[in-house]
């Protein structure tokens, strides 16, 4: 059975890596669909809903509610 704090462990260096990766590809991608006209509120709530649906078939990730 898995352990939510082992779940949960990651490298911070990897993550803050990550992050770092992530933030050019999220800020165009912002600007990108605000040229589209659509908000960043509506932007939010379709990533969230992309990444959920994403990320919610591997087996090992905590449902987090």
């Amino acid at each position: 059975m898995l352990i939510l704090e082992d779940v949960l462990l990651v490298s911070a260096d990897r993550v803050a890596s990550c992050r770092n990766e992530l933030r050019f590809d999220v800020d165009e991608i912002i600007t990108r669909f605000e040229q589209a006209g659509f908000s960043r509120k509506e932007i939010l709530v379709a990533m969230n809903e992309v990444l959920g649906a994403e990320f919610a078939s591997l087996p090992d990730i905590p449902r987090l509610h």
